[in-house]
């Protein structure tokens, strides 16, 4: 029995070891992948010389512009953006403004009432009853008038006219 537990203890071992060296394999090969990747690429650069400089220039600048533009377009957006945060701002302190000075006018409103009652000055609804009372009033008294009033006395001749 004590042998088949070393076999088991040694297994794991083994097992690591196999895949260290799998790893290092495939290490080494992409190494060599990598540096033969690079071998062809000086190999096509001596080859194509200035034409593929020109080619990496116009590809900068093409990349450039793309930049450039998406640059601007950012800066634009951030801008429209700033803007309508500023009149938002602009906006939510005029409603503040507005309403303060709708408050102060109707304190300074109900301020001046109280000060009119206090001193007996009677309101515009009050005048307006009083008006409509007057006008009821004036109407009676000239149906009144007409009713009782005493029949037009005759005028006498004067002495001349009766000559």
């Amino acid at each position: 029995m004590a042998a088949r537990r070393k076999t088991r203890a040694q297994s794991p071992t083994r097992k690591a070891r196999a895949r260290a060296t799998k790893a290092q394999s495939f290490v080494i090969e992409s190494v060599q992948q990598i540096w033969l990747a690079g071998m062809g690429a000086i190999a096509k650069a001596q080859k194509g010389g200035p034409a593929a400089f020109q080619e990496a220039v116009a590809e900068g600048l093409k990349l450039l512009n793309r930049s450039r533009s998406s640059t601007e377009k950012t800066i634009r957006d951030a801008f429209e953006s700033a803007q309508q945060t500023m009149q938002s701002r602009v906006d939510n302190a005029r409603d503040q403004a507005q309403e303060t000075w709708d408050n102060l006018e109707a304190l300074f409103q109900s301020r001046v009432h109280k000060a009119l009652q206090q001193l007996g000055v009677p309101s515009a609804e009050e005048i307006r009853l009083l008006t409509r009372r007057i006008a009821e009033l004036d109407k009676t008294v000239k149906k009144l008038a007409t009713r009782h009033a005493p029949p037009p006395r005759r005028r006498r001749a004067s002495k001349r006219a009766r000559r």
